[in-house]
This record gives C-alpha cells, sequence and structure tokens, in this order.
C-alpha cells in the first residue's frame, strides 16, 4: 500500500480548517485561559489546606532563636545608664500602640 501525499492538497487542507478555526479562535483563547485560572485556583486550594510533614514540624520546631546572656546584660545596662532611653522603654511597655 503506497500512500500519495500531495503537498498541495495538504495545504488547501490546512488553509480551510485555519478559515473554519479563524473565527472560533477567541472563544478556544478564553476557554484555555479559563481553564489555567482554574487549575491555578485549585492548586492554590488544595496547598492551603495541606498539612506539615514531620520533617518540616521537627525543623520548625529545632529553629528557636537563641540570645546570648551577655547581650541581654549589655542591653539592660545600657537602658538602666540612659534616663530618657528608660522612660521609652516604660511608655511603649505600658501603651505600645502610641505615637
Amino acid at each position: 500500500m503506497k500512500t500519495d501525499l500531495d503537498i498541495k492538497k495538504l495545504q488547501n487542507k490546512a488553509a480551510e480548517i485555519a478559515k473554519r478555526a479563524g473565527g472560533h479562535a477567541a472563544f478556544a483563547a478564553v476557554m484555555v485561559v479559563l481553564i489555567v485560572y482554574i487549575l491555578v485556583v485549585w492548586q492554590i486550594s488544595s496547598l492551603s489546606t495541606a498539612e506539615p510533614t514531620a520533617d518540616a514540624e521537627a525543623i520548625a520546631a529545632t529553629q528557636i532563636p537563641k540570645i546570648d546572656q551577655r547581650a541581654i546584660n549589655q542591653i539592660q545596662a545600657l537602658e538602666n545608664n540612659n534616663t530618657q532611653v528608660h522612660s521609652l522603654f516604660n511608655s511603649a511597655r505600658n501603651n505600645p500602640f502610641s505615637e
């Protein structure tokens, strides 16, 4: 069985299909964008309800910041030495949202 492919016939057929589909190109583009949008929303919703793995929880639990006791003592000493800063800290502790 020998298939005879004529390039002129294929070009004519492709032009005919393009002419028919040309009127629906906008609809097809809107449908593609809509499908992509739906897939993105679906992926976001599935990721927002996902629970962390046990490894991620273990890593998060071990990453507690450590503050050097020397640094704490130095900050407290500086606060005690400067009365203006001392009053600023006290007012901020009493009312943190005041200007």
